[in-house]
Formats: C-alpha cells, sequence, structure tokens
C-alpha cells in the first residue's frame, strides 16, 4: 500500500499539521485499496465497510487538522489515478489486501471503540450500557448531559440526557445537510472559538424539536430529564461534517449545549458492521 501514499507524496503538497502525516497515509492506503477492491473484488461486505468507515476517521482527522475540503479532494483524485494504474494480479495488490483484512478483522472483532472529535469523543459500544447507552457522547459545560443513541423499550432511538429535572423539551439545531453544503472551518478559527466555530450559521441551518421528554435517575440516582428525537435528526447528524457543531436549546433555559460532531459517522458505521 505505500506504492500509493509515494505517489500522493509526491504529486500532493505538506499538511497543514503536525498530526496530518498519519492521517494522511491512513487515507491514502485505505481509499487506494477501495479502489482496487472496486475492479478486483478483493474483500468481503464487513471488509469493505470497515476500510470504507477507518477511510472516512482518516478524512476526518485531516479537516480537523486543518485541510480543506478541497485538498482532501485532490488527494483522493491523486490516490484514485494511482490505483488505476495496479493490476489485480500486482503482487502490491495482493500483499495490501492482506494487510487491509488483517487490519479490518481487528477492528471489526471490537466490541468498543473511541472516535474523536475537536475536543470530546464519542463511545461506541456493540452491547449497551447499563443505562442503555450504544453511541453516546458526555457534555461537561453548561451543565452534564450525555447525547447520542440509547436503547428505550428495545428500539435505538437519538436521545438527550440532561441533569436537569425541570425541563419539558429541547431542540437540536444543525446545517441542514440536505439544502447546504458543508463550508470550511479555518483551523485558526477552531483554536480561537473552540466548538463555536463550528456552531450552524441561521442561514442554513435547521431544527429538529424533542419528540418526547421524561423524568428518571441516572445511574447514580440523581434526577435528570431525558428527551428523545425524530430518525430524521439522526441522519442529518450524520451527514454533517467532521468539524460541525450542533447546538442543543434547553426551553426554559439560557443555557446551549454544544455536540461535537466529529467522527459520529464512523461510530455510527462500526456498529452496523457485524
Amino acid at each position: 500500500m505505500r506504492f500509493f501514499l509515494l505517489l500522493a507524496a509526491l504529486a500532493f503538497a505538506a499538511p497543514a499539521s503536525a498530526d496530518a502525516p498519519d492521517a494522511r497515509a491512513s487515507y491514502v492506503e485505505r481509499r487506494g485499496m477501495l479502489e482496487l477492491d472496486a475492479r478486483c473484488h478483493l474483500f468481503n461486505a464487513n471488509i469493505r465497510g470497515a476500510l470504507e468507515a477507518t477511510a472516512m476517521q482518516a478524512r476526518g482527522a485531516l479537516l480537523r487538522g486543518g485541510w480543506s475540503i478541497a485538498q482532501v479532494q485532490d488527494l483522493e483524485r491523486t490516490v484514485i489515478a494511482a490505483a488505476r494504474t495496479r493490476s489485480c494480479l500486482d503482487p502490491r495488490t495482493t500483499t495490501g489486501a492482506a494487510s487491509a483484512r488483517a487490519a479490518s478483522a481487528t477492528w471489526i472483532n471490537a466490541n468498543a471503540q473511541t472516535f474523536p472529535g475537536w475536543t470530546r469523543v464519542w463511545y461506541a459500544r456493540r452491547a449497551p450500557d447499563a443505562a442503555g447507552w450504544r453511541l453516546s457522547q458526555a457534555i461537561n459545560a453548561p451543565c452534564a448531559a450525555s447525547f447520542g443513541v440509547r436503547i428505550t423499550n428495545g428500539r435505538e432511538q437519538l436521545t438527550l440526557s440532561v441533569a436537569n429535572a425541570s425541563l419539558n423539551s429541547a431542540t437540536l439545531v444543525m446545517r441542514d445537510a440536505l439544502r447546504t453544503p458543508p463550508s470550511d472551518i479555518a483551523l485558526t478559527q477552531r483554536v480561537a472559538y473552540g466548538l463555536r466555530a463550528g456552531a450552524p450559521s441561521p442561514a442554513t441551518s435547521t431544527q429538529f424539536s424533542s419528540l418526547s421528554a421524561r423524568a428518571e435517575r441516572g445511574l447514580n440516582n440523581a434526577q435528570q430529564t431525558t428527551f428523545t428525537f425524530p430518525d430524521t435528526a439522526f441522519r442529518n447528524l450524520l451527514s454533517l461534517d467532521p468539524r460541525e457543531t450542533v447546538e442543543i436549546h434547553l426551553a426554559g433555559s439560557q443555557q446551549i449545549l454544544l455536540v461535537d460532531v466529529g467522527d459520529v459517522a464512523v461510530a455510527r458505521a462500526f456498529l452496523t458492521i457485524q
């Protein structure tokens, strides 16, 4: 797979951050093998799915490291062009495919994984935790909360649990992924403003109101309010740029919670691969 990396390095400018070389190598190798698989039928569905997910993860790391969307697209075109010059019978194809299968099998067989964002992580679990969470992000400020996918009454739902027993509704505000394409968020903006740099603008945002609210006690017996949201909200969330932020507005409160989009789509892919 280093063949792809060499060609991409010769054809493409240096990355924007110190963390980018490893992400670039990972993206080049996985995207190159996926292009070969499209012609040579190298992998089964699970291995292919794992490669697609980890290529997406590497892409997210590049974007968060300061690459622009155009730079990543240029890199992808370079890798695809290199892969199309490689024969299915080339020994490097066979060796690269074997390495990809081994690495992907380890990823597929993990019981749980963490997936990064800018400042927070998503926790993905093949079996739900004691509270029913399969996919969650912990929010510490301005109040403690958990956001993600939770199993309730046998059904997976996009859920928010907030350490406040007096709330009655919540609204998710995020970019409308069907209507507006993503735009680049400069690394300098991220450093200066943190998660707020990725918040949606009023002109491009859409809102999803909670479907239900109920008071309950958490694992530490503290009172909390739990909200559920429509499946359309989760689909939109999965389509966001990994540098973006989702706002959560709580009715009757001036507080706005921020969700780090990060690699939520990769985490979801991890959970769907058997």
